[in-house]
């Protein structure tokens, strides 16, 4: 029955591919009610780069008012969470004396997305993170040796802050927030051969259409009362937020992605989590190879969005980290 559906998804996906390419959303609605704290830091402004035939990626960035900037911070949101829950944080470290970035690669949060459906996550390579890493750090923030820059990667971005690491991008540091909590599911026989006859664009299984009531009790480990709705709040207000579940492609590219074993470079690390995870950059974090690693109970999956206790006890190490790159 299961082959039939995914027959059947597959005729309505080629249906669909006539609505074509759908841009980054450079212009996101404020929900109503949202507390000041959670909205956009004073002079943040989005941007998209974009490669030939590919669909736009979203970047915001915001800067410290005068002249004092210590630094570049890159953050690299979650795919489960649109860059606009990380607007708090984004302020704390600008009032820090940071200038914060953010950016979300193809079909998850504000960035553009291929075809419908257009709530499902899907990627056609593991490259297409670091590769577009990459390009927002050569192509628009251009560090310089007076002023470093650090990745900040929540969640499974850790995979393409390390591919990315990798394969040169220059960045001079990593912090690794709640790094890798969610792997995606192995796929299984039939699915692999969808993939490789080229219906990589099927859902996977347990996808389904965005509905409020779904996305109303879905929240972080972990998070607040109040942190804890940002994400619905943000997907209820900007429907090209909203993404419900993942194509088999997806699940076959981060299950390729997960084999990145890490930067080979001098790039100093931090790695902030609450337990202890088989992942690689846990496994590989060694004081003697600049990786210093911080189990913080409770931290939870988000740590941005968690209690006040627990949060600010991560945006210390944080801060702490970052100004010893200075």
């Amino acid at each position: 029955m299961r082959h039939w559906l995914a027959l059947l998804a597959a005729l309505v996906l080629a249906a669909c591919d006539s609505a074509g390419p759908r841009p980054a959303l450079l212009d996101s609605r404020s929900p109503p009610g949202l507390a000041p704290r959670f909205l956009a830091p004073q002079g943040w402004a989005w941007g998209a780069i974009q490669a030939p035939g590919e669909p736009e990626l979203r970047y915001g960035v915001t800067a410290p008012s005068g002249s004092a900037r210590l630094a570049h911070v890159l953050i690299l949101p979650d795919t489960d969470e649109p860059a606009e829950v990380w607007f708090e944080t984004a302020a704390d470290l600008s009032r820090a004396g940071y200038v914060v970035w953010t950016l979300e690669w193809e079909s998850f949060g504000g960035s553009g997305r291929r075809l419908p459906p257009y709530d499902m996550i899907h990627s056609d390579t593991a490259m297409a993170g670091p590769l577009a890493i990459t390009a927002l750090i050569t192509q628009v923030i251009g560090p310089t040796p007076g002023r470093p820059l650090v990745l900040m990667a929540s969640g499974d971005s850790a995979a393409a802050a390390l591919t990315a690491l990798e394969l040169g991008a220059p960045a001079d540091a990593v912090i690794f927030s709640a790094p890798d909590r969610v792997s995606a599911q192995s796929l299984k026989p039939w699915e692999h051969v969808a993939v490789r006859v080229g219906l990589a664009r099927l859902p996977s299984p347990d996808w389904r259409p965005w509905s409020r009531a779904a996305s109303a009790l879905q929240r972080p480990a972990g998070a607040d009362a109040w942190r804890g709705q940002l994400i619905h709040n943000w997907r209820l207000a900007n429907p090209d937020l909203r993404q419900s579940g993942v194509s088999l492609g997806w699940r076959a590219v981060q299950g390729e992605a997960r084999r990145s074993q890490g930067p080979q470079g001098p790039a100093a690390r931090l790695v902030l989590t609450d337990r202890v995870q088989s992942v690689a950059v846990i496994a590989d974090c060694q004081d003697e190879q600049g990786c210093r690693r911080v189990l913080q109970p409770g931290l939870g999956s988000a740590p941005h969005l968690a209690a006040d206790d627990v949060r600010q006890a991560w945006l210390g190490e944080v801060i702490a980290f970052l100004d010893q790159q200075v």
